[in-house]
Formats: C-alpha cells, structure tokens, sequence
C-alpha cells in the first residue's frame, strides 16, 4: 500500500537539493556561508544532471561570486541563469553591466 501512495507524491519540476534548509541556516548564521554556498553549487550540479536547475540558483551563486571578487565565475553564472531562464535576463544584464570588467594581463603593468 506504501508504494501506492508513493508513486502518487507529486514530482517537482525543479532540482533544489538542500537549498532551502541552507538558506534559512545561513540566514541564521551568516558566518556559515560555505555551508549554503556547498548547498547551492550542489542543488545546482543535481540539476545539471536532470536538467532541472531549479530558478534562480545561478543568479544566487552569482552573487555569492560576486561578493568574492570572482568576476568571471559571477559572469559564468549569470550567463547561466539567463540562458535557463530568459525572464531573468532584464535584471541580471543590468547587473552585468554595473560589474566592472575582469583583468586581463595586459592590463598588469610591470
């Protein structure tokens, strides 16, 4: 009777891992950031495999690149979430355009 009942529990569209109890963590204890940053690249990388990255992993992992200094890995992820969600694209183009452009070594003066 259990498998019944099983076979009947809604399917979610969307991969989120651990995201939700991590985010609430984090926004607990904002010193844990590695904890919901492990979260996220692992709901996301779940989501690669099923093809159901849920919305707005990327952008948030984006940002968390962001906050790091990491330009090119923040770009990546944006790029990723715009593909995969192209109603995304307004705000995080904005974004993209308000970061400043990543070094390049030519830009390196010995």
């Amino acid at each position: 009777m259990l498998l019944g009942t099983a076979a009947c529990a809604p399917q979610s569209r969307f991969e989120w891992g651990s995201y939700e109890p991590a985010l609430y963590a984090y926004y607990k204890d904002p010193s844990d950031r590695a904890s919901y940053e492990k979260a996220l690249t692992q709901a996301i990388a779940a989501g690669r495999k099923s093809n159901k990255i849920a919305p707005g992993l990327c952008a948030e992992l984006g940002y968390m690149h962001l906050e790091d200094g990491n330009l090119v890995q923040a770009r990546a992820d944006f790029d990723e979430e715009m593909r995969l969600f192209p109603e995304s694209r307004p705000f995080l183009t904005g974004v993209t355009k308000r970061m400043a452009p990543p070094a390049t070594a030519k830009d390196h003066v010995s």
